[in-house]
């Protein structure tokens, strides 16, 4: 390839790039795109503000289907500091995002290359999918940064243990990031299948190794198993309420879901304006080509002396070479990311639930790129290969730029999406003087949660002191007769 990976200074530097590539597109213009605060974020933010009044952090948090605490405490602190502001709120999404983006490059370097390490890591921060959930207040973003982490620790561990260096304690930071990300998003609950294949097949003579990582990701997620214990109707009310069961013909509606969601990378994505261009392929058309040359001829095997994101290793060669491979392991990630998506009957393909996915689609997308890229290395002059890749590389940085910023972000149904009303009514109030009473009108509880995180008033505390109160009612008419004194809001009694 063009880049050497022996040059270390080169890599750290092209590594840098990366990383202010994925920064920029996940924190430019961050305080007004997107625009609005969608219902479920803003359910978040008030769960935030409720912490705040009680100073109690919970493992879950019930309301709303039940969403895992670690977003939502995360998001407390910076709700502490700056206030109740949509961009406070989504701000650890944007950190989860770049952060997960140097976890590609390390975990994908681990187990190839530094080079292709690096390509995933540029396909990941150049993603429209990954960019666009970076800069939402969803939880699920959380979920690939920790399996993500976790895997390259649990890999660099192995690596350690066969060059004969002090292994346990990474092991042990491997399970604990592991059981961490139980905390984050629903899909994550399909992970173990992935994280066994990879103990029984990937590590193996590796003593205590497996039970290490095993104990300390055990422990990390007790206070979530009690919770459940204690609360089981929590446990699997999301997923009953979405699951394939409910289908007709379930064994048909899988069926299809798989149709579907392999359809999504190409043609027909997410419909939702939230997640994506509605109906637009969630990887760009050049980057799913190298995705289908990564999965059909990315097999590639790799020496994994000196290959690793740490740069060349003083110890002697490995006796036992390691047993994975890139591709296997993306290709089983994909598998098991998958299965929460195939087992929906709700709004397939959804490119939230898919979120898992897109770190080993770009893995995959990498090794097709390196695959291509020897091919027409001994076809093409080197200066000429070099001067198209990098012409290349520029397109696809100024691709996801050009279509979040210009054409998603400027769509007219994207306000709507993010429930643009209810944070105007929010603005509306917060400018009115705290004497004035202020009466918010709808028919639905979410629909006021946009209202209820940006004015602070999710708690009765909080209502008091903003003189804010919620009237659960269809119409709005007969509360501006009632009081005839306030300021009378009426929110759509319609959620997307």
């Amino acid at each position: 390839m063009c880049y050497q990976s022996a040059d270390p200074v080169t890599r750290y530097l092209l590594l840098l790039l990366i990383l202010s590539i994925a920064a920029f597109l996940r924190l430019y213009r961050f305080s007004t795109i997107p625009p609005g605060l969608y219902h479920d974020e803003a359910m978040n933010g008030s769960n935030a503000l409720e912490v705040l009044e009680t100073g109690h952090f919970q493992v879950f948090y019930p309301e709303n289907g039940g969403r895992e605490g670690l977003y939502i405490n995360v998001a407390t602190v910076f709700v502490h500091f700056w206030g109740n502001q949509a961009w406070a709120l989504r701000l650890p999404a944007a950190i989860f995002g770049i952060l997960t983006v140097w976890g590609v490059y390390l975990l994908a370097a681990e187990l190839s290359s530094v080079e292709i390490g690096l390509l995933a890591a540029f396909f990941l921060a150049t993603s429209f999918w990954h960019v666009n959930f970076s800069r939402i207040g969803f939880r699920a973003i959380a979920a690939p940064l920790f399996l993500t982490w976790a895997l390259y620790f649990l890999l660099a561990s192995v690596r350690r243990l066969r060059q004969g260096r002090p292994c346990a304690g990474i092991a042990v930071l491997a399970g604990v990031v592991y059981g961490l990300g139980f905390y984050t998003y629903i899909a994550y609950r399909a992970t173990p299948l992935l994280v066994a294949g990879l103990l029984v097949y990937g590590a193996q003579k590796t003593g205590r190794l497996p039970a290490l990582f095993t104990a300390s990701a055990t422990l990390v997620t007790v206070p979530l198993i009690l919770y459940f214990a204690g609360h089981p109707e929590t446990f699997l009310g999301r997923t009953a309420q979405v699951s394939v069961l409910h289908a007709r013909h379930p064994a048909w509606e899988v069926i299809l879901n798989l149709w579907r969601t392999a359809r999504m990378f190409f043609t027909r994505g997410d419909v939702h304006w939230r997640h994506n261009i509605a109906w637009r392929g969630e990887l760009f058309w050049p980057v799913a080509i190298l995705f289908v040359v990564g999965v059909a001829w990315g097999w590639r095997k790799t020496n994994h002396t000196g290959s690793h994101p740490g740069g060349p290793d003083p110890q002697p060669p490995t006796p036992h070479p390691q047993p994975l491979d890139l591709r296997l392991v993306a290709l089983g990630w994909l598998a098991v990311a998958a299965a929460p998506v195939v087992l929906s009957a709700e709004s397939v393909p959804h490119a939230l639930r898919a979120i898992l996915m897109v770190p080993p689609a770009c893995m995959l997308a990498a090794l097709g790129a390196d695959r291509v890229h020897g091919w027409l290395a001994r076809k093409v002059p080197r200066g000429w290969l070099c001067a198209g890749s990098a012409a290349f590389l520029l397109a696809l940085s100024y691709e996801p730029y050009h279509t979040y910023f210009d054409l998603w972000a400027t769509n007219p149904n994207v306000p709507t999406a993010f429930d643009a009303g209810a944070v105007g009514v929010a603005g509306q109030i917060n400018r009115l003087p705290r004497e004035t009473p202020k009466y918010v009108v709808t028919a639905e509880p979410m629909a006021a949660q946009p209202v209820m995180f940006l004015t602070r008033s999710y708690t009765e505390k909080e209502r008091v002191e903003t003189n804010i109160h919620y009237v659960m009612s269809d119409s709005c008419a007969d509360v501006a007769v009632s009081q005839p004194q306030a300021k009378v809001f009426c929110l759509p009694n319609t959620l997307q």
